[in-house]
């Protein structure tokens, strides 16, 4: 009987001993195989237990690891060696301690760590437990949302939350006097209708660079928001501020994006008293530029059709002895025609413009000998709408550009764009259809020889009533041909 009870009680402490040694392995599973640095510290701070984990990241050996401290990973890094004493003095006085921190790398890296300690009490002794996450990537992604939520993605500069803010820090009598700038590009519209939005983004990059070289280093730069622009000035009057303006004016003389000139128009206001509103101060500034853009707007527009028209003829020399005939020939059919001097001299000017849209579509297109795709003869269409676009916003062209846009018209509404019908098509872009064509038929082409002056005739006549309006087609064959 005794025998049995000792039996059994002999067995049971071999069943608690395997239950321990059981709890045992789980627990070192847990601390060497865990996803975490898991390591220990004793109260002398020497490490006397780590994971792979840490072994892997800190990439020390382990010899190196239980020679080095607690403190050692933070020396050099105030900021991080102040935050792991305040967590470690949070465990022991409380049990429980967390931080972030960075961590330094044998190799000299540096990695963002989420540091836990706790404190054991093993045997009466008392350890410091540590867990630490590597955070780099959240870290990295959290500069980089906040960089974002302050800058402007396209330009690089700031945006109009962070002008919002820094204003409200910045504006107190010490930064007094302090001027706000307003700045609008010029003709950022006419680029992005004409040539697509791509060129439009250059345009700005380009501006937001400019202005950056004209400010100084303390000057506050944001996007305000689509074309404009807003420099806050600090300890800065009127008169300074006209130099800093004046510096960045001088500096974009001569940029170009492609072949358009930079072109911004400023505006500005100074704020001297703390009594003044700010709010007033930014308005009185907006309306300054406004004031000057629209001075300076018009001209940056006439000069950009300008500097486009020569590209044109700097890249198609045939192109532009095209353009000076078709001006030629309708000017002539408008006299014939009995209109008034305005008149006529409006259609010499669409005539030489009328294909003011083909810059925008590449010369292989252009020139290209064999047959159009579908898709290249859809962009060579596209020429008209182009040209509508670019003119459609320049004062005094809004007409010319309607003409522009409807030159490829047809009289049966077999053309392009809009597939308008005999008298719904403007005169004047009757007239450029009749003289595009004969100038057309009358050169000779990378796909075909001139045609004779009988054959050009008999081409214009028998397209009468169907491409061309016959009564027009009569006209210009009598009084301008001379047939």
């Amino acid at each position: 009987m005794e025998e049995n009870k000792m039996s059994q009680l002999s067995e049971i402490e071999e069943l608690r001993k395997e239950d321990v040694q059981h709890e045992r392995t789980i627990e070192e599973a847990i601390f060497y195989s865990g996803s975490d640095m898991h390591y220990i510290y004793d109260q002398q701070g020497r490490l006397v237990r780590w994971n792979e984990k840490f072994q892997d990241i800190t990439g020390y050996s382990s010899e190196e690891l239980a020679k080095m401290s607690l403190l050692d990973w933070y020396k050099g890094d105030e900021k991080s060696y102040r935050a792991i004493m305040d967590c470690i003095t949070r465990a022991i006085d409380d049990g429980f301690g967390v931080t972030d921190a960075e961590l330094r790398k044998n190799d000299g890296t540096i990695v963002s760590v989420y540091f836990k300690a706790f404190t054991l009490c093993l045997n009466g002794q008392k350890y410091i437990e540590c867990r630490t996450i590597d955070i780099t990537q959240s870290k990295r992604k959290e500069k980089e949302i906040c960089y974002l939520s302050y800058h402007d993605q396209l330009t690089g500069l700031y945006n109009r939350r962070f002008y919002e803010e820094e204003l409200t820090r910045i504006d107190t009598e010490r930064n007094l006097p302090m001027t706000i700038v307003m700045g609008d590009v010029n003709g950022l519209k006419f680029i992005n209708d004409s040539f697509g939005h791509v060129m439009g983004d250059k345009l700005l990059k380009k501006v937001a660079k400019i202005i950056s070289m004209g400010c100084r280093a303390d000057d506050i730069i944001a996007r305000f928001g689509g074309d404009e622009f807003v420099i806050i000035l600090p300890r800065t009057d009127a008169f300074v501020a006209e130099k800093i303006i004046k510096r960045i004016k001088n500096l974009s003389l001569g940029e170009k994006v492609g072949f358009v000139d930079i072109s911004v128009s400023f505006g500005y206001q100074t704020k001297n008293s703390k009594e003044e509103k700010t709010e007033e101060i930014l308005i009185t500034a907006e309306n300054n530029m406004y004031n000057n853009k629209l001075f300076e707007g018009p001209i940056m527009k006439v000069k950009t059709i300008k500097a486009i028209i020569n590209t044109l003829y700097e890249e198609n020399k045939e192109e532009e002895k095209h353009s000076h005939e078709v001006s030629k020939l309708c000017g002539k059919m408008g006299e014939a025609l009995g209109l008034s001097e305005y008149e006529v001299s409006e259609l010499k000017e669409v005539g030489l413009l009328h294909n003011i849209g083909k810059i925008a579509i590449h010369e292989n297109v252009l020139n290209k000998t064999g047959k159009l795709t579908s898709d290249e003869w859809k962009k060579i269409k596209s020429h008209c709408e182009i040209g509508y676009r670019m003119l459609n916003t320049v004062n005094g062209m809004s007409n010319m550009a309607i003409y522009i846009l409807y030159h490829h018209e047809r009289w049966d509404g077999l053309g392009y764009p809009k597939g308008l019908k005999g008298a719904e098509i403007p005169i004047a872009s009757r007239i450029i259809n009749i003289a595009d064509a004969y100038d057309s038929m009358s050169r000779d082409r990378c796909y075909r020889s001139a045609l004779s002056m009988e054959n050009i005739i008999k081409e214009l006549q028998k397209n009468a009533g169907h491409q061309f309006d016959p009564e027009l087609v009569t006209v210009f064959i009598k009084k301008i041909l001379g047939k």
